[in-house]
């Protein structure tokens, strides 16, 4: 499922049982529907933290090195106007839960201890102020979801894999103000970002790279690498002849979208904690 290396794949497995195993069920099968909060909101806090450590460890195992780009959030359960990211410049293979930063509604940091992306920062607040529902936002330039961003168009729906993302995606080129501080500028191209962006939870910025979002971090991360997946299978049908699309004949519900963004992520979480689980220190 991911590239992990020969060496981490033969690291010693771990002794918890695979997490979808601890899913309610409709019958023999997993239940589609996405988890509520846990019970106390120091629970809710440890367990976001641990999604967004283990999405930028994954986020690495599938070639995505940030340099000074990319940035992965997730909102304070309790502070909900806050979020916790990753610090800028740290590899995304090395980050663990204690180096997650907390940045309040002004953007700064009140929790933790390391830079930030600073061009990053209004982004995450503008789309989670427009949509209270989010929780987990990702953005990293990944190779293929970037190649694709420079044709300015959505992914089609060529095979069923892909057909979960139709009309579940925009693609967005920002008016760029003019005479404008750079604090200004960023302010108000984020506001245009979570205007384009709406309800839905793919956002492919031209030219740039792409963006998701979802009502857990879980949703967020999975969306990421299925996106930059689609993205090769598109540049490759492209390259090959004009592919067919066939989209689906009914649109998913936005619960249904979650639950199995979030299911779908499972595989991905048991595998990196099993790898590495000094993600969780």
């Amino acid at each position: 499922m991911t590239n992990l290396s020969p060496a981490i794949r033969r690291a010693a497995p771990s002794r918890l049982a695979p997490r979808i195993y601890g899913v309610a069920r409709d019958g023999d099968g997993p239940r589609v529907a996405a988890p509520t909060n846990r019970a106390s909101f120091s629970e809710e806090r440890l367990h976001r933290q641990q999604q967004l450590a283990a999405s930028l460890r994954l986020l690495a195992h599938h070639g995505v090195e940030p340099g000074l780009a990319g940035h992965l959030s997730a909102r304070d359960p309790e502070h909900t106007d806050h979020f916790w990211v990753n610090p800028v410049g740290v590899p995304f293979s090395h980050i663990r839960v204690s180096d997650l930063l907390r940045i309040d509604s002004d953007g700064r940091v009140v929790e933790g201890d390391g830079p930030v992306n600073l061009s990053g920062i209004p982004y995450h607040h503008a789309v989670q102020r427009a949509r209270p529902g989010v929780v987990g936002i990702v953005h990293a330039h990944s190779f293929h979801a970037k190649t694709w961003s420079a044709f300015g168009q959505p992914i089609e729906p060529i095979i069923a894999d892909v057909a979960i993302f139709h009309d579940d995606q925009v693609v967005f080129l920002p008016d760029r103000p003019e005479g404008k501080s750079q604090a200004e500028t960023w302010a108000q191209i984020a506001g245009q970002f979570a205007r384009e962006l709406s309800d839905r939870n793919i956002l492919l910025w031209r030219n740039h790279g792409h963006w998701t979002v979802g009502d857990s971090v879980e949703a967020a991360a999975w969306r990421f690498i299925a996106y930059e997946s689609a993205a090769r299978v598109q540049l490759a049908a492209l390259a090959a002849g004009t592919p067919l699309t066939d989209p689906p004949k009914r649109a998913p519900s936005h619960e249904q979208r979650e639950a199995w963004a979030w299911l779908s992520f499972l595989p991905y979480w048991d595998e990196i904690v099993r790898a590495e689980p000094d993600l969780l220190d």
